[in-house]
């Protein structure tokens, strides 16, 4: 079956297939270091083989990935961006993710919201002591709140966590964006993946054509990933690149 494109960090290896969704295989390797077979519809990413159908291409419980792999190599490096770009992309994010989040996203962090349920506003407290700690520059501490914090495939506070460093990773602090990893990995290998592609300035297309052209479609097409995922990752690189002073709303 022809691979329409790999991701420029995957290791060559055998991976087991750990779980298969509808449009995409996972698998771990013995480091559980992660592969992800997934459809066009999804894309290209660091760790991505793009195929028709993930299901037929990872059909048995092994996959072997040699050195060379066929098909196109994504270049997941993240984008240079200068003040300018990075302040419109900031107002961008500020303006179309409260349009495109999904309720129960990290929005309601940032917008005051009436009547949670209780899971979420446990979930934001949580958020408000562990952003309290970043902002004051005690990484590790926030770092450890925010890790593992929410439910799903990859929890609110790791993909917030994967927006913040991208932010970092944008503004030149590579070494900040390397300290949160450091305190940002846990058990989950999936959310650990994402963790580290975006310590190392690695991006997906659909976030590598939002920055080089921000706009609302585009900021959508990244919520689109997974139920509040992609808009979590949003909110953190929001809240990173952001220097109006907002914060988050609500009781503390």
């Amino acid at each position: 079956m022809r691979v329409h494109s790999h991701g420029d960090r995957i290791r060559p290896g055998r991976y087991a297939v750990r779980a298969r969704f509808a449009r995409s295989v996972l698998l771990l390797d013995r480091a559980q270091r992660a592969l992800f077979v997934v459809d066009r519809s999804i894309g290209a990413g660091p760790l991505n083989l793009v195929v028709a159908r993930p299901e037929n291409f990872a059909s048995g419980d092994w996959l072997d990935v040699p050195r060379v792999l066929p098909g196109r190599r994504y270049d997941s490096a993240l984008p240079r961006l200068d003040g300018v770009a990075r302040a419109r992309l900031a107002g961008v994010l500020q303006t179309a993710l409260p349009r495109h989040a999904p309720p129960d996203s990290l929005g309601s962090l940032f917008q005051p919201t009436a009547h949670l349920p209780r899971l979420q506003a446990a979930r934001d407290r949580r958020f408000r002591q562990a952003l309290g700690h970043l902002a004051a520059g005690r990484l590790a501490a926030g770092a450890r709140l925010l890790r593992g914090c929410g439910a799903g495939l990859t929890p609110a506070g790791d993909d917030f966590l994967c927006g913040w460093m991208l932010a970092c990773r944008l503004q030149g602090q590579p070494a900040r964006a390397r300290v949160l990893v450091q305190h940002a990995r846990g058990g989950n290998p999936v959310s650990n993946a994402f963790l580290e592609m975006a310590a190392q300035g690695r991006v997906h297309r659909a976030m590598k054509d939002l920055l080089r052209a921000p706009g609302p479609a585009r900021v959508r097409a990244v919520c689109a990933f997974g139920h509040s995922s992609g808009a979590d990752l949003l909110w953190g690189l929001w809240y990173g690149l952001d220097d109006s002073g907002a914060g988050p709303s609500g009781p503390e």
